[in-house]
């Protein structure tokens, strides 16, 4: 049995703890703010209630594992739900697309619609197509700890030279199409002429798994997760900033918090900025080479999220409508409002100059006289942003050359959202193994 320490409690953190617990290990969680989740609270105020964060997923099998290997299925504690509404997509010259999310047959339809039919088929042969890349993504790079070198079969199949923005313009003939498939860039921070081509996978993945979200909001699953630490006998430390990771002779000793306080561990898993972690809290020689890497790397640009709390009537939108245009505009419809009333959630991908509720005017959703309240989720660690295809090697690897040091969350491999956080959080899991 292996003392371990995890460095902040996000999901990744809290995943990480709970399949170590259960593997046998002795766990302790350390977390410098006083509650537990990260992004995955709420925003409550004035009778309204919000996701602060994430409030949808596709790939529910990595939650699902993610309960089965840390004690008793998820829906012992939360309700998985799919979404079944469409995404609404509104365009700048007018036009709407309602896109259902898991439905391949009913996708082209849509298309066909909006742009008839030789789109449609553009759109449906790239997202069938995306098969096979979720193949090779998930057996060299999503489920094992990234290899230092791929195949050169596996790279050629990938082409990760070839950027989303290219697949778009080779692709597909018509600029909405492209602005959907740029999307899956622009919802993550990044620029989809730097993000590498088989990003576009989740258009696959979402037509294929579907879009999923928590009863309550995704709030509840933090509640869960800390409901399961509790279950598995998991010391929790709120209010402990960790400062440094003690090591000697290139390996972990343990932990320091900002009061002095010295903990040992043998085993220490970060869900912490790998840039902080190797750049002010590790000084250990063999971290050198890891320090230099993820310092190349820059952070993906956080949405800007502001939630509104509007009374009735307002525009009637789906779960999720993408406003597209410069910068693009997110409203998600999953909070929980009084009577009369209505929760939106603003998120805004890019550098806003204008008020949110400038923005939505522009788009077509005037709503500044239907507010009641208006709130902000604080700003996050949104991971990595893509720089071209060699950001994927600059990630932190999920193990440390510093022997007992490992790296998890969203600037980690594979990467940041729930299904990678929580893969890379099995990752750690399985590379360390049963006490």
């Amino acid at each position: 049995m292996a003392n371990v320490i995890v460095v902040g409690a996000g999901l990744a953190g809290l995943a990480s703890a709970v399949r170590l617990a259960k593997l046998g290990h002795e766990v302790t969680i350390c977390e410098q703010n006083e509650h537990l989740g990260g992004v995955l609270g709420r925003i409550e105020a004035d009778g309204f209630s919000w996701d602060a964060g994430a409030a949808s997923t596709t790939l529910p099998a990595a939650l699902r594992d993610l309960f089965r290997k840390s004690g008793r299925p998820i829906e012992s504690l939360v309700q998985l739900e799919p979404v079944t509404e469409p995404r609404r997509h509104m365009f700048s010259d007018g036009s709407v697309l309602d896109l259902p999310v898991s439905d391949r047959g009913a996708q082209e339809e849509a298309w066909t619609d909006l742009a008839g039919v030789a789109v449609a088929e553009q759109w449906t042969a790239l997202v069938d197509a995306y098969g096979d890349t979720w193949q090779l993504l998930r057996k060299t790079s999503l489920e094992p700890p990234l290899e230092d070198k791929l195949p050169i079969k596996t790279i050629r199949a990938l082409k990760p030279w070839q950027s989303l923005e290219k697949v778009a313009q080779r692709e597909l003939s018509d600029e909405r199409a492209r602005a959907v498939l740029r999307h899956f860039a622009a919802q993550g921070g990044s620029d989809a002429t730097l993000t590498p081509g088989y990003v576009g996978v989740w258009s696959y993945l979402e037509r294929t798994f579907g879009r999923w979200t928590i009863a309550g909001g995704f709030g509840a699953l933090a509640d869960a997760l800390v409901q399961r630490a509790s279950e598995r006998k998991i010391t929790v430390r709120t209010s402990a900033e960790v400062v440094a990771v003690t090591t000697s002779a290139g390996a972990v000793t343990g932990v320091r918090l900002a009061d002095g306080t010295e903990l040992a561990a043998d085993i220490v898993v970060s869900d912490v900025d790998p840039r902080v972690l190797y750049e002010t809290f590790v000084d250990d020689p063999v971290a050198k080479k890891a320090r230099k890497k993820v310092l190349t790397t820059h952070q993906a640009q956080a949405a800007y999220v502001v939630h509104l709390g509007l009374k009735d009537p307002v525009p009637e939108l789906p779960f999720e409508t993408v406003l597209h245009g410069t910068p693009t505009v997110v409203v998600r419809t999953g909070g929980t409002a009084p009577a009369g009333h209505t929760a939106w959630s603003v998120l805004v991908h890019g550098y806003p100059t204008d008020d949110v509720l400038d923005l939505l005017v522009a788009r077509g959703l005037p709503v500044r006289d239907n507010v009641v309240s208006r709130q902000t989720s604080p700003s996050w660690w949104a991971g990595v942003a893509w720089e071209g295809y060699r950001t994927a090697r600059r990630r932190a690897s999920n193990v440390s050359p510093v022997k007992g040091l490992y790296c998890v969350g969203a600037g980690a491999h594979p990467g940041s959202g729930v299904p990678a956080t929580t893969l890379g959080a099995a990752i750690v899991a399985d590379a360390i193994g049963k006490a």
